[in-house]
């Protein structure tokens, strides 16, 4: 086979192979599209909280920790909060104030 021949045939199977990786590219880019499509459609929408279960869960833990000696601490940390008692808590602080009488363990 005569080199023009053999570069004829080169350039055909290259424009083949360019052929179907844009066809691979577009339908990459329509699955993409599906999925970006399926996760706006279903957003993550948090759970409701439920307010009274949160403030007994933190009286719960707040007993714990006064039980186990740390009383003390435990009025320190009602007082972060503005708070001489749970019920001056303001419930948007309950997550928060959760994960510090947890903290208590390890100061």
């Amino acid at each position: 086979m005569s080199k023009t021949k053999n570069f004829v045939e080169t350039l055909r199977e290259l424009s083949e192979a360019c052929n179907r990786l844009n066809e691979a590219i577009a339908d990459l880019n329509a699955t993409l599209a599906k999925i970006n499509a399926e996760q706006t459609e279903h957003e993550f929408e948090p759970p409701k909280r439920d307010v009274k279960a949160d403030k007994e869960l933190i009286r719960q833990k707040l007993a714990e920790k006064a039980t186990a000696g740390k009383t003390k601490e435990v009025r320190d940390l009602l007082h972060q909060f503005n708070a001489e008692k749970l019920d001056d808590v303001d419930p948007k602080d309950y997550e928060e104030l959760y994960y510090s009488i947890e903290a208590l363990d390890y100061a």
